[in-house]
């Protein structure tokens, strides 16, 4: 039987099979039942990898090897003893989350993260192949020069804190700490802060970048904005049990680096003290993320007048200073009238009132340690592991990883363009392109139908713009074209200069070299259709700007991605939603405010965009009701809605866009079902977006995921999502009222 929803056929709603079996025949019976379907399935999964097993089973039953295969992993992960209607995060990974407990080196584990762990591994072995001169390219060959220093454990630990201890005998980067007691003479705040944008990339207490302009997003323009401390916010203005003792082993580590780089232990003391103090005091004039929005971070200034807001501070020649004008000729003069978005205001002001308030020794400790900080996992060892014991205490986390996938994370973090060339060039099927881009154009018809059909709240002439804006989104799938051009990328990196016993030195350059790259466009147009985005990148973007959704390589793994000789159910459920959370990220709080060229303006008339305000804050409500134990804090919906709003919307245009395959590519026909499941396609969709999600926490990993986090922790990423759409209720029979059917509480927006 079949039902028409939103004019489109579907299955028609039918009790969970799973939860009969539970009811009927006792979980120990059903546990029983599970593990004999697993054993069959694996050896129907030999048999179908040798193609013993064609014309045996049940008519309409999927017994090729990648059905077989999906239905060995879809149960593996599974826990059939929990009821989908009170738990279906449980329900879908509660045999993954015991058959992967959280690696030692880990704060929590979960599926992105072993993503993470595949992709490390391809790069292990592309890293460690010797250096090819005749066959590889320059760039690949200081990708794997750098990557060789950092296994030079030998060299790392004879050099010990010496490579550190020579950059901080600089005369505007040394640590006062490390000297006699008592003021410093010639402190340059100027200085100090240049050098640290312009060598180190590092954005402590102000952020200095180039962006595109909000309001014309045909151009860059210069932007600073606020700092960020070292623990989240919270930790310094709130005083917990957790936060006092967070701050305290923060305190323990900053005195005990100081001591291991020579100071004296009492002076330490002293002197970390205050520094803790500045800390605590710049916390507490941030403005929370929550409270910053598009229109209130867009304040465009002269260098000027930023000088009057600001006057203790050289503003032009702190740009001059922070800038390479040598490297990057093409940006010119930049002078008072030299135009600006000045982010936070409020902030700058109050910052340095504090700080010209403050004694010059405790601000350039504080500097100088946020330094130093960022650089204790490229010291020996015995730094290494102080660092560890600090984040067992905060985050839980027990051990360091292998050596060699830290130089693989290091190596695509500084050297990221030739990685991931060495990457698509061995792990990147380009057949995935198509598919990809079916599953976005299924996708974007289906927001535009619901638009269309569905949306109650929302003006004529704004939905139009909206469908408009829909249509205009850009996807960007793969790696980007320059990933493929030798000269560019051996260009790129073309004044590095790498050597093997010298790790802490290559990475100093790699920073500067970063830190000067986006500059070079200052004077140039937008170019709306590029993009950088690394392909080993186990993640998904929405650019509001230039209107893009991007995909790379690295996002494109089962069982995120499913190919074509898979059950569609799967992809659409997994990667499909995925897509759908990116495009509707154009339409969340915050991306709903630039129009289709990526402008900042209002193009919502006031009638809607107070319409779409009730809709979210019912969101807001929700997802502020659930209480995650892990973490034992409840989840903050206000700081997470936007993704909140991707979420749902997410799901119901990809389950959208697959019904709408089945009715055109299959007349209506179902998929055939997998071997040994009892469930339909229409619940393996919802099955398949949970599976995304599994994972599991440690308690300080968890506490930070809500402090911090702008997305909600996994778990209630399925619940929250899931509990406001109807269609799977009806796929698993959920009652009104129970967890995973909110009834006439649901909320939606698209």
């Amino acid at each position: 039987m079949s039902a028409m929803i939103g004019g489109m056929e579907v299955e028609s709603p039918q009790p969970s099979r799973v939860r009969r079996l539970i009811q009927e025949r006792g979980l120990f019976a059903v546990t029983i039942i599970l593990a004999a379907c697993s054993f069959v399935l694996c050896v129907l999964l030999a048999l179908a990898l040798r193609g013993n097993i064609r014309g045996v089973g049940p008519p309409g039953v999927c017994l090729t090897a990648a059905c077989v295969e999906a239905a060995t992993t879809v149960l593996q992960k599974m826990d059939l003893e929990k009821d989908p209607c009170d738990d279906f995060f449980s329900f879908s990974c509660g045999g993954w989350n015991r058959a992967n407990p959280i690696p030692d080196d880990h704060s929590w584990f979960g599926t992105y993260p072993m993503l993470v762990q595949n992709v490390n591994n391809m790069l292990h072995v592309l890293l460690e192949h010797p250096v090819n001169k005749s066959g590889d390219i320059e760039a690949v060959i200081k990708a794997k020069i750098f990557y060789n220093s950092c296994m030079n454990n030998s060299a790392i630990q004879t050099l010990d804190s010496a490579p550190l201890l020579n950059m901080l005998s600089e005369s505007h980067l040394r640590w006062p700490v490390l000297g006699e007691p008592g003021p410093i003479q010639d402190f340059d705040l100027l200085e100090l802060l240049s050098t640290l944008r312009r060598r180190f990339l590092s954005s402590i207490i102000i952020s200095f970048y180039l962006g595109i302009d909000d309001k014309n997003s045909s151009a860059y323009i210069l932007k600073v904005d606020q700092g960020f401390v070292f623990l989240e916010r919270d930790e310094y203005i709130t005083n917990t049990t957790e936060a006092i003792r967070h701050i305290k082993s923060l305190l323990d580590l900053m005195v005990d680096v100081a001591v291991m780089l020579g100071a004296e232990r009492e002076q330490a003391e002293d002197d970390m003290d205050d520094v803790l103090h500045l800390e605590r005091q710049i916390a507490a004039i941030l403005i929370p993320q929550e409270s910053r929005t598009s229109e209130s971070i867009y304040n465009r200034h002269t260098l000027a007048e930023l000088q009057e807001m600001t006057p203790q501070f050289d503003w032009l020649a702190y740009a001059w200073k922070s800038i390479n004008l040598d490297e990057n000729p093409e940006v010119g003069a930049i002078g008072p009238n030299e135009t600006m978005i000045v982010m936070a205001p409020e902030y700058l002001i109050s910052l340095f009132q504090l700080l010209n308030n403050t004694d010059s020794r405790v601000v350039a400790n504080y500097l100088v340690w946020r330094l130093i900080a960022y650089s204790l996992n490229r010291l020996s060892p015995r730094f290494s592991y102080r660092w560890l014991d600090f984040k067992q205490e905060v985050f839980g986390t027990r051990s360091l990883p292998s050596r060699w996938e830290h130089c693989v994370i290091m190596t695509k973090t500084m050297v990221s363009m030739p990685t991931g060339r060495l990457f698509i060039d061995e792990h990147f099927q380009e057949d995935k392109l198509e598919m990809m881009q079916e599953l976005v154009e299924g996708i974007r018809w289906a927001f535009v139908d619901m638009l269309e059909l569905e949306n109650d709240w929302m003006d004529s002439d704004t939905k139009q713009r909206a469908a408009e804006k829909a249509q205009a989104v850009m996807a960007k799938i793969g790696y980007p074209s320059i990933f493929r051009n030798d000269t560019y990328l051996n260009e790129d990196i073309e004044a590095l200069l790498f050597t093997n016993g010298d790790y802490f030195g290559n990475i100093l350059q790699c920073l500067e070299h970063k830190s000067q790259q986006n500059f070079k466009w200052l004077r140039k147009p937008v170019v709306k259709t590029w993009w950088s985005t690394n392909p080993t990148i186990v993640n998904a973007f929405y650019s509001s700007s230039t209107n893009q959704i991007r995909f790379p390589a690295g996002e494109l793994q089962k069982p995120f991605f499913w190919g074509k000789e898979y059950p569609l159910s799967l992809s659409y459920g997994a990667i499909g939603v995925i897509v759908g959370h990116e495009l509707t990220h154009a339409f969340d709080n915050n991306g709903r405010k630039y129009n289709k060229d990526g402008n900042l303006n209002q193009w919502w008339s006031n009638t809607s965009i107070t319409a779409f305000r009730e809709k979210a804050e019912c969101m807001v409500e929700q997802y502020n009701e659930y209480h995650w134990h892990t973490a034992g804090m409840d989840l903050r919906g206000n700081k997470t809605i936007g993704e909140n709003i991707a979420d749902n919307g997410g799901l119901r245009e990809s389950f959208r866009a697959y019904r709408r395959w089945v009715r055109e590519e299959r007349g209506g026909r179902e998929e055939d079902p997998l071997p040994g499941l009892p469930f339909t396609h229409n619940q393996l969709f919802f099955i398949s977006y949970a599976h995304v999600r599994c994972s599991s926490h440690r308690e300080g990993s968890a506490r930070y995921q809500i402090l911090g986090g702008v997305h909600s922790p996994p778990k209630y990423r399925v619940i929250g999502g899931m509990s406001n759409f109807e269609e799977f209720a009806k796929a698993f029979g959920c009652a009104a009222g129970t967890t995973m059917n909110r009834g006439s509480r649901s909320c939606r927006i698209w």
